[in-house]
């Protein structure tokens, strides 16, 4: 703190001139200490880092001076700084009390508020601070708060203030950008990025936002270009590393995307995020067998419970097998994504006398779909801005029975939630293809194709709850295209076609799919997925195809469209869907069908591996899995040769899918309902559950 002149303010905050104020008081002729000088003696002990010090050189001006704002104020920081979070947020009160004008006190009270998750008591602050005058800080410190509480336009209007305020700021562009991004504006989001980057082209946060956002579009070989930049800045840099794997997976690199992860959490060992990209990523990539991918989901499952074992206190809920069961869906994706589409049937079908559903959703940007399926249910919780102690406590207090985990290791998750035991009966279905790792996660609900008796229990830590048709019911758009006539009768030759994503079309696939292109004169194979529109992309994947002998001409390469709508359209292009391996299609084999286009799939050892087996058996369409790949491409080629079969087929196959167990979600709900109670009547009698639920590790 500098020495005040006589007419400057007075250091103390009070308004008043110096001479008039402290400078007097400490002249006076009085034997107390001089305020203003105690005030430069703790600025300077503060400044050093000397907050004991400090603090007693400003409680010695508060014996002068008991009101003393600046003294106040400064004890609070220093309370916070050390912990003491309650005395720090009555101090600075105190403070405010006392001098009311000054800013800073508002911004720090609120900013310590905000810490803490009291956002309602920080937005008074800032607003308290902004009608003092025009503040960039405030109004991006606003802007933060508005967008943790899930009020993004608000945020968004905040952050314009700001940039308005400080155009030259590339922290308050890139708080912009992420804003907008989290509305869905894109394009708008990325020219804040760049004009971040503009100010200050090293800014990390503003470079791993304009990654991100790439990612969404689809941009991988940017995003990739980004991350070797930051790579090569600061080769240390974890979170550079784990983004890069992530665009590297999404372009079908999957050898490099693992190499990335591991040098990620190599780095960093607590980055959560680059072993759960690890994890999902091991389940696309060959060469890794289903005990190789269990223990390594094993490994980090005992790593991620073992830093929580204590956090678990003891459940109240009643050992009654006869109960209305009190049912917890936790999920990132109830908005306009796969998971969605799946859950919503179950939501609308529960039998309400025999549960009580509660939602907890972990984003907090809701959508359209989001309102849909929060009408669907009489229990809603926004667990986005939870830690998860919190969360798991919230759950502990709305007595959930049984909690389900619909994301597994993707994007989302709140795995840490489960780990920390908060109902007596948990497990993992739908969002995720393998075992979680996690002792604490009960039980995994699959059906008996995709994991057959005897063959796969052992790899898996959860005890597996076979459903008898299918383990997932699809809800058909409403409205959607309809089913064209065969595109080869138009055409003069076959079409082939996969929607799915390339991690999933691996290098081995693309050779078998070369093979089929071969057996099958004048065919054609139409790739469609988000990315396809990068051309560096396309490239490789027709030098790839080259090299077992299909040129370009027979290669149609399509990029995802917005409109879910198109997309499904698309199929309208296609006579025969190729399911690739190991990891197989869901919800693209599921549309393809609906629209129409049989899948032909290649049986597997395990989960990700039999989803197509899962749904042509419910189909009884089981002719179409191949048990080896010389099955696969004669299976294929049998298909193409008889196009009359093939247009019967396709004519008939919405409706096959319409009276099937598929898209009953009545059916479905009714077996999801049974296998719960047969989750719980477990829970409820301690012999039956200790002798057996999951496999020990």
């Amino acid at each position: 703190m500098m020495k005040a002149g006589r007419n400057d303010p007075c250091p103390c905050g009070s308004g008043k001139k110096y001479k008039h104020c402290c400078q007097a008081k400490g002249s006076s002729g009085s034997s107390l200490p001089n305020v203003a000088q105690l005030l430069q003696a703790a600025a300077a002990q503060h400044n050093a880092g000397q907050p004991v010090l400090a603090e007693m050189s400003y409680r010695q001006v508060l014996q002068v001076q008991p009101n003393h704002p600046e003294a106040l104020n400064q004890l609070g920081l220093i309370a916070y700084k050390t912990g003491h979070t309650d005395e720090a947020v009555q101090l600075i009160r105190q403070a405010i009390v006392a001098n009311k004008r000054v800013p800073d006190f508002y911004n720090n009270l609120g900013n310590i508020l905000f810490t803490l998750g009291r956002f309602a008591e920080a937005e008074v602050c800032l607003r308290e601070m902004l009608t003092l005058g025009p503040s960039a800080d405030a109004q991006n410190n606003l802007g933060s708060m508005l967008q943790k509480q899930g009020r993004v336009a608000e945020a968004v209007a905040s952050y314009r203030q700001a940039v308005k305020l400080q155009a030259d700021s590339p922290l308050m562009w890139n708080n912009l950008g992420f804003a907008l991004q989290l509305q869905g504006d894109h394009d708008e989001a990325m020219r804040c990025y760049r004009r971040a980057l503009k100010i200050n082209p090293e800014y990390r946060d503003a470079l791993l936002n304009l990654g991100n956002v790439l990612s969404d579009k689809g941009q991988y070989a940017e995003v990739i270009d980004i991350d070797q930049r930051l790579v090569q800045v600061d080769p240390k840099f974890a979170i550079a590393h784990s983004n890069l794997g992530h665009a590297l997976q999404r372009q079908g690199r999957l050898a490099e995307a693992l190499t990335s992860f591991k040098e990620a959490f190599t780095l960093q060992p607590d980055l959560t995020e680059a072993w759960q990209n690890y994890l999902f990523a091991l389940n696309y990539a060959p060469g890794y067998s289903a005990q190789a991918i269990f223990e390594e989901h094993a490994r980090f499952g005992k790593q991620f419970e073992d830093g929580v074992a204590g956090l678990r206190p003891q459940l109240s809920n009643v050992r009654d097998p006869g109960k209305r069961l009190k049912i917890g869906y936790v999920s990132a994706d109830f908005r306009n994504h796969a998971v969605a589409y799946f859950i919503e049937p179950v939501l609308a079908n529960h039998n309400r006398e025999q549960v009580e559903v509660y939602c907890y959703y972990n984003e907090n940007v809701p959508d359209a779909v989001t309102q849909r399926l929060k009408a669907l249910v009489a229990h809603w919780r926004d667990i986005s801005t939870l830690s998860d102690d919190v969360a798991a406590q919230q759950i502990r207090d709305d007595g959930i029975d049984m909690l389900i985990d619909l994301s597994g290791y993707s994007g989302g998750n709140r795995l840490g939630v489960f780990a920390r035991k908060p109902a007596p009966v948990q497990a993992s279905w739908l969002g995720y293809l393998c075992t979680t790792g996690l002792r604490s996660m009960d039980y995994r609900i699959t059906d008996v194709s995709a994991d057959p008796v005897g063959s796969s229990e052992r790899y898996y830590t959860e005890k597996l709850i076979r459903l008898p048709d299918t383990f997932v019911c699809y809800r058909p758009i409403a409205d959607g295209p309809v089913v064209d006539r065969l595109p080869a009768l138009k055409k003069g030759y076959v079409t082939f076609g996969s929607f799915n994503n390339l991690a999933k079309v691996t290098p081995e696939v693309r050779a078998l799919w070369a093979r089929v292109l071969l057996a099958v004169p004048d065919s054609r194979l139409l790739l469609k997925t988000k990315g396809l529109g990068d051309s560096q992309l396309q490239q490789q994947l027709l030098e790839d195809f080259a090299r077992h002998d299909v040129p370009a001409d027979r290669l149609e390469l399509v990029s995802w469209d917005d409109s879910y709508m198109q997309h499904l359209n698309y199929y309208n292009q296609v006579d025969i869907g190729l399911d690739p391996f190991p990891c197989n299609g869901g919800t693209t084999s599921f549309d393809a069908m609906w629209m129409g286009v049989p899948v032909v799939t290649l049986a597997g050892d395990r989960f990700i591996a039999r989803m197509g087996v899962s749904m042509l058996t419910s189909l009884g369409m089981t002719e179409l899995i191949a048990a080896k790949p010389e099955d696969y491409v004669e299976i294929v080629a049998r298909l193409a040769s008889d196009l009359d079969h093939l247009a019967v087929l396709r004519t008939g196959l919405r409706q096959r899918m319409a009276a099937s167990p598929l898209t009953d979600a009545q059916r479905f709900t009714l077996n999801l309902e049974r296998a719960y109670r047969e989750m719980w009547f477990h829970w409820c009698d301690p012999a039956q559950d200790a002798a057996g639920t999951r496999r020990a590790r």
